[in-house]
């Protein structure tokens, strides 16, 4: 791990945001009955509803890490309906428990997502946010500055 990331984490008071796709679960739905590069967005949202792909899987790495913090901690992931909150929820609360699921938060957008960092940085005063996007990770420290850290999350695996 990266040896400054491992340093902050320590400090218990800081706040550990996760997005969820590519960082707690693998980045695609694995269920092949929709493909995802071929599909509209109508035909996704129709498979959701009808529950097919909606499942992904735990990163094994992530799952035993995140059990050993003792930091507050919270999801934050862009999500299109709340088919698919519902179920990143439930798949939060089977194997990350120790995170709430009143800690797993929608975002509208990618650029609501910075609302929702705003509301953290106003109750803890810093926080840790971690994704895989590297774009997003840098539109968000450009805005949030030096108070906030954001890692890529191959920091996680160096």
């Amino acid at each position: 791990m990266n040896a400054y990331l491992k340093r902050l984490t320590e400090d218990k008071n800081i706040p550990i945001v996760f997005d969820y796709d590519g960082v707690l679960f693998e980045a695609r739905w694995y269920e092949d009955r929709i493909n995802m590069r071929d599909e509209t967005e109508e035909l996704l949202l129709a498979a959701m509803e009808r529950g097919e792909n909606l499942r992904t899987a735990p990163i094994g790495f992530m799952v035993d890490w995140v059990k050993t913090l003792d930091n507050d901690l919270y999801v934050l992931s862009y999500m299109h309906n709340d088919i698919e909150y519902d179920n990143k929820k439930k798949q939060v609360a089977e194997f990350y428990p120790i995170i709430p699921t009143d800690h797993v938060i929608m975002a509208t957008s990618p650029e609501d997502k910075i609302v929702h960092l705003e509301k953290i940085l106003s109750q803890y005063g810093s926080f840790i946010y971690i994704d895989d996007t590297h774009p997003a990770l840098m539109k968000y420290e450009n805005h949030f500055g030096d108070e906030c850290k954001f890692f890529h999350v191959s920091s996680l695996y160096v």
